[in-house]
């Protein structure tokens, strides 16, 4: 059996998967004060949401350490204009600094590349999200010993893909088992119209972000609904400062808010005080419906959605056909919501199983994973 002394938990996806880890690593340093347990990031940002996670779990022994990005991944970064593309030298980076850790534990699926920077001790994936699209990083998950998922539907797609069963853990959604503690934020408007919470996916060939801007005119013609525009974090994270600003302006004070960067799109801020939820392939769906409320999504390139898994979402609510049918939607997921809120309460049961408890469950289990590894 391992004896664990250093347990290294890695986020260099950004502050949006902290909670999907980090109340873990906190949970474990309460539990066991005799493990070092190490966060390591690469951003401001990222270090200041694992620091409130240890703060609001009163975890004072798990220490963040922040590094600084390789200048040779600030160069592929700024060569490509792509963010991610850093990522490659800050693993070789990390992998480095953990080399005395008994194993390491990551929220995505880029750390996989540690096993061709040479690291054999265990490494462990915890899924971030539990949406329905099957991207092609999924192949990455046979890179990791351990694979920790919120519930069974992610059980059965991972298996359908090949993987060892033996390898895979449900322990249900643990960022809303942090967030479930938590008080509600205050209202979004001061107003009493229905708020309306899009959320676009990052990918653009799923997502409806290349015609989101006609679908924020169709709200600021109307005076029926609010609308929060709070897309994926990843979709505007290459826009250089000039292109943010023209998505900004278009808010309309008491009417239309704009949100691409701030805490509120990963601390369930919108999604637990809007009335309806807009979007297209974001996993953020079922954290709304959570709490069974009305639904609609944008289908932006006229896919055959009905029978394909990716989009079993979208049988959970109304369809748009694109801009001009989205207020339409919108009216018909209030109107037809009761008859859809046992599909809503068996989709989430399915995605995040069992959440209340999570955070301990998965610490137990990752622990006993680990020593027997």
């Amino acid at each position: 059996m391992t004896i664990l002394n250093n347990l290294a938990f890695i986020f260099i996806g950004g502050e949006h998967q902290v909670l999907h880890l980090a109340p873990v690593a906190a949970e474990l340093s309460l539990s066991h004060p005799d493990i070092t347990v190490c966060c390591i990031c690469a951003d401001d940002r990222t270090a200041a949401a694992l620091g409130a996670v240890g703060a609001a779990m009163k975890a004072s022994a798990m220490t963040v350490t922040q590094i600084a990005w390789p200048w040779a991944g600030r160069i592929a970064a700024r060569v490509t204009g792509i963010r991610s593309a850093a990522k490659g030298p800050l693993l070789a980076r990390i992998r480095w600094l953990a080399r005395n850790s008994e194993a390491i534990i990551v929220p995505e699926r880029t750390s996989a590349a540690l096993r061709w920077l040479g690291w054999r001790r265990p490494l462990v994936h915890f899924r971030h999200g539990a949406g329905d699209r099957a991207p092609s990083s999924e192949a990455r998950l046979k890179a990791f010993d351990a694979i920790f998922v919120p519930g069974q539907k992610d059980i059965e797609r991972a298996v359908a893909q090949g993987l060892d069963r033996k390898r895979l853990s449900a322990i249900g959604y643990v960022k809303m088992d942090y967030l479930q503690a938590l008080p509600a934020g205050p209202r979004l408007f001061d107003n009493h119209r229905p708020t309306v919470l899009y959320n676009p996916h990052f990918d653009p060939a799923l997502s409806s972000i290349g015609i989101a801007r006609d679908v924020i005119a169709r709200f600021r013609e109307q005076e029926r609904y609010n609308l929060v525009f709070a897309p994926h974090v990843r979709a505007f994270e290459n826009l250089d400062r000039a292109a943010r600003a023209q998505w900004l302006e278009l808010a309309v004070p008491g009417h239309i808010a704009v949100d691409l960067d701030s805490p509120r799109l990963f601390d369930m801020t919108y999604s637990r005080s809007a009335d309806l939820y807009l979007g297209d392939m974001s996993s953020q769906l079922y954290e709304f419906i959570a709490t069974p409320r009305p639904v609609a999504f944008i289908n932006a390139h006229d896919v055959s959605w009905q029978d394909d898994p990716r989009y079993a979402g979208w049988h959970l609510g109304e369809v748009a056909s694109g801009a001009d049918d989205v207020l339409a939607a919108v009216d018909r997921a209030f109107e037809r919501h009761s008859g859809m809120i046992q599909r809503q309460t068996e989709a989430v049961a399915f995605a995040f199983g069992r959440y209340d408890g999570a955070i301990k469950r998965a610490s137990h289990l990752l622990l006993h994973t680990l020593k027997a590894l």
